[in-house]
């Protein structure tokens, strides 16, 4: 099951601190109470003000209630707060999508018993509905492959024969809708797949400078056709990775842009190493975002209405920034409205073994 291990809100222990700070604040104004009425008792001359040993004793008492009495208040209170605090920790790492918990009852009273035991059913339910919805996404995904090529086969097929304008446009739809269906279905495995995935395996050393090359060249055809230019300042950044993976990352994001790039647009490319970074800016001078739509982009399925551009599934950015997390990176967008788009990739290159 998929763990997200960011640092959590929550700050461990900082009940007992409070506690324990304002039973030390009480115990300390009892203590100024207790010297306000020895001098009061001095005034009256019921006891000698002047005299060292007896203020020395109360002051020592005074001292030693307070040590005492603040060691004694943050010993109850970390026993009282801490299943507290552990039962927020559990609900935070359920709402960050780990349902791995299993909180000890033993030594709990009933209430705060009953409290855990509820949170370990939680996790266990949201668990299995977790299990449960991916077995589904993976198996409905599958069985939606082959009617999918199928429908896509046959559209082609009718393409090539006598048609009229009518049934020929009819028959463009369907090959386009085919497409888009096959495409969301190999998009919906490959999130499901990453979203369960903590581990990136099959690393190689590659040029990361010339694989953005060749993910450039690889859509030619789109940004030629659109009469789009293209630029770039590809510094040599030697990366240790996966090459498959990082793919995907330059795949969607350089899609996006041509797609949302006007004609006679640009479109630009900078990959330079910062430190023990590899940094990758791709920007483009198209429609651009508000600021609404760019908290949404990385949401599944999110597409913003009225924007004209129907291609795609609203998928593609939910497997870079998922893909982007998996290599230890992350991604930032900055974008105006009409004033164009950049997605800044920052991948940690420490790890590269030469």
């Amino acid at each position: 099951m998929k763990k997200n291990n960011k640092k959590r809100e929550h700050r461990p222990g900082l009940a007992w601190w409070y506690f324990s700070v304002i039973v030390l604040v009480i115990i300390l104004g009892a203590s100024v109470i207790a010297i306000g009425v020895y001098y009061l008792l001095g005034l009256f001359k019921v006891v000698e003000i002047e005299s060292i040993s007896t203020m020395g004793i109360i002051i020592s008492i005074i001292a030693a209630c307070g040590i005492v009495g603040a060691l004694v208040a943050g010993i109850i209170s970390k026993n009282f707060t801490k299943p507290v605090e552990e039962c927020i920790t559990a609900i935070n790492e359920m709402a960050q999508g780990n349902y791995e918990i299993s909180l000890d009852t033993a030594k709990d009273r009933d209430q705060v018993k009953k409290l855990k035991e509820a949170i370990n059913k939680t996790a266990d339910e949201l668990g299995n509905t977790e299990v449960m919805r991916s077995d589904f996404i993976n198996a409905v995904s599958h069985e939606y492959k082959t009617p999918v090529a199928s429908i896509l086969g046959y559209a082609k097929i009718l393409k090539n024969s006598p048609l009229s304008d009518e049934q020929a446009g009819y028959v463009d739809i369907i090959i386009e809708e085919s497409h888009n269906l096959a495409s969301m279905t190999t998009n919906v495995l490959l999130l499901n797949r990453y979203e369960n995935t903590e581990i990136v395996t099959d690393k190689t050393l590659f040029s990361l400078d010339e694989q953005l090359r060749r993910c450039f060249a690889q859509y030619q055809n789109f940004w030629l056709g659109k009469d789009i230019s293209i630029s770039g300042d590809f510094g040599n950044v030697t990366f240790y990775g996966n090459e498959e993976l990082m793919k995907h990352i330059w795949n969607n994001i350089i899609q996006n842009a041509i797609k949302f790039t006007d004609k006679g647009g640009e479109i630009s490319c900078c990959v330079y190493q910062e430190e023990n970074n590899a940094v990758v800016r791709i920007k483009d001078n198209g429609c651009g975002m508000d600021e609404e739509t760019q908290k949404r982009i990385f949401d599944k399925f999110y597409q913003k209405e009225g924007s004209g551009k129907t291609e795609g599934n609203g998928l593609g950015l939910s497997i870079v920034k998922r893909t982007v997390e998996l290599c230890g990176g992350r991604i930032d967008v900055q974008s105006e409205p009409d004033c164009g788009t950049e997605f800044t990739v920052t991948l940690p290159i420490t790890g590269v073994q030469q």
